[in-house]
């Protein structure tokens, strides 16, 4: 179990911090709470843990946003990537910390749920209060360019006739291996994977596919964004039916004839803060990252890169995780895959 007090160790944190003065227009809706100097929160540096590695979907939004959430509440933000246990280690982390409001975390139902209903760990996530959420993301898959797989469907049948073995995605237990899992024992994808490798996030994945140790991973859209804008992979397919506005003309499974798997296919991207924290505090964090997104440094990013950006409150965050927990069960046999991730 991580020592969520020990706030010095540089050895196990990635620790990059924003700072920033306010502008007025940051302060709407928040005038009379922001940090100043007679005690209102927040008065102190917020960190933001991430449980993924650096480069991944999460971090690469955190990135864009995170510095203009510190100039909207007039304080610090640290990002602090905890990977791990298929982001249980980070989500723990950030469950076990003081609600004084001074530590929240970023991940994104179904993924880090899917990996808690495959491991449960030692806490209950749905405890965890709800901030905001920030974006959805689609899944695609993504190959390394040397193996010339045309697409989606010609990637199933080079592995039906044994030319490819290995598919890739984050931790196994997690969101994509269930997602390789479910598509290996559906009758409409037929996918014939023999061997799945897991990785540490999206990024990492991504940069297996480049340097060939896997052809073929499981991405966020977000993540492989700039692999493919250079030519380093190639995006095969979209497990969204709603598309990937970053890849947009990837074809969707759904377009190529193959079932809907939208309960796992995208992401919902949420900020969650320890059972406990006090709800003013949770509202002017959440009033804080909507303002964020409204600037327009993040809209432009967003408009160049196809990132969609989405404000809700803190109860679209509850939901997110709470659907989560209601769906997955329904449709995905979970002792299968417990099953699967221990060999």
């Amino acid at each position: 179990m991580v020592d969520n007090n020990d706030r010095s160790s540089a050895t196990r944190r990635d620790y990059i911090k924003y700072t920033g003065a306010a502008s007025a227009a940051a302060f709407t809706g928040l005038a009379g709470c922001l940090g100043d100097d007679d005690g209102e929160y927040p008065n102190d540096d917020i960190t933001y843990i991430i449980p993924f590695s650096e480069g991944g979907g999460t971090d690469t939004y955190a990135r864009q946003f995170v510095s203009h959430w510190a100039d909207a509440l007039d304080t610090n933000i640290a990002i602090e990537n905890v990977p791990g246990a298929a982001s249980l280690r980070g989500t723990g982390q950030l469950y076990n910390s003081d609600n004084d409001g001074y530590t929240i975390g970023g991940f994104n139902p179904p993924s880090t749920p899917v990996s808690a209903m495959v491991n449960p760990p030692d806490y209950d996530m749905t405890e965890l209060e709800g901030v905001a959420t920030y974006a959805r993301t689609p899944f695609v898959v993504v190959s390394n360019p040397d193996y010339e797989i045309e697409d989606f469907s010609d990637m199933l049948d080079r592995y039906a006739d044994d030319e490819l073995e290995i598919f890739s995605g984050k931790e196994r237990g997690g969101v994509d291996h269930v997602l390789a899992l479910l598509m290996q024992g559906n009758d409409s994808y037929d996918h014939q994977w023999d061997r799945y490798v897991g990785y540490d996030g999206s990024g990492p994945a991504v940069q297996a596919v480049i340097s060939d140790e896997v052809p073929c991973a499981i991405s966020t859209d977000t993540a492989a964004a700039g692999a493919a804008e250079d030519g380093r992979v190639d995006v095969l397919g979209c497990l969204s039916s709603q598309g990937s506005e970053v890849f947009p003309d990837a074809p969707t499974v759904t377009d190529l004839g193959y079932d809907n798997i939208d309960f796992l296919g995208q992401l919902v991207r949420g900020v969650f803060a320890p059972n406990g924290t006090d709800q003013e505090q949770i509202d002017i964090l959440s009033e804080g990252l909507e303002t964020a997104l409204q600037s327009d440094e993040v809209q432009q990013w967003s408009e160049d890169t196809g990132n969609v950006v989405e404000y809700g409150g803190p109860e679209s965050a509850g939901n997110a995780v709470a659907d989560a927990f209601e769906q997955i069960p329904e449709n995905v046999d979970l002792e299968e895959v417990r099953e699967a991730a221990d060999e």
